[in-house]
């Protein structure tokens, strides 16, 4: 048994590495300032603010987006057991999140954020939220790779909101996360330098930096 998962994993290491290419390419994002707002928001209460199983975080964030693109308080639960592409120890790598959407009828692209400078960056997420776009991106949590969905933002305040599957349990509602944000989606606020850190730490194996997966109907 030992052997064969060892197999599975060198195997998966060839495929990665083969693969590589192909997870950040394409030319460089268009960042367009006039389709950009000086707050906006995707509705996203806080019955929807799921806290995660152990290593979920992919499928709660796929479940997340679904439920907010499609108003629908769907089970996050149900998206952990269905979703593919995960390593022996529960991880999902970004394709799994890809492949799991599209089979629930969400659109998504994969612009080469890796081009942008900082603040590009922080205007392309801007840019799609102000049309209703979540974007979910592949950061650094204590020292763990860690998927967030980015709901809304503020631009005077410099406020983010996301939604952090990791986010303090409620003490309230059992498999519920806190929620620091009121009337604003998701369940935390992140300046924008607190975003981009947590954004540069993301990647696995040396590929997916500054991954980022940008959802629509």
């Amino acid at each position: 048994m030992m052997l064969k998962s060892k197999k599975i994993w060198i195997g998966l290491l060839i495929l990665l590495t083969l693969s590589g290419f192909m997870v950040m390419r394409g030319n460089k994002p268009d960042v367009d300032q006039s389709l950009i707002k000086e707050s906006a928001s995707i509705s996203y209460p806080s019955a929807y603010n799921y806290r995660q199983t152990r290593n979920d975080c992919g499928p709660f964030n796929v479940a997340a987006v679904v439920r907010a693109l499609k108003e629908e308080n769907i089970d996050s639960a149900t998206f952990s057991q269905e979703i593919g592409w995960r390593l022996p120890n529960k991880y999902t790598l970004p394709w799994g999140l890809e492949n799991q959407l599209q089979e629930n009828g969400i659109n998504v692209e994969k612009p080469n954020f890796n081009l942008l400078a900082d603040d590009e960056k922080i205007t392309l997420i801007k840019q799609y939220i102000s049309n209703k776009i979540p974007v979910i991106i592949l950061g650094e949590r204590d020292k763990y790779e860690h998927y967030l969905t980015i709901l809304g933002f503020n631009a005077d305040k410099d406020e983010y909101y996301i939604y952090d599957s990791l986010q303090a349990a409620s003490l309230d509602q059992q498999g519920m996360t806190t929620d620091e944000n009121g009337r604003n989606p998701g369940n935390a606020t992140l300046n924008s330098s607190e975003l981009l850190d947590f954004w540069r730490g993301g990647g696995m194996y040396g590929l997916w930096k500054w991954y980022g997966l940008v959802v629509s109907l």
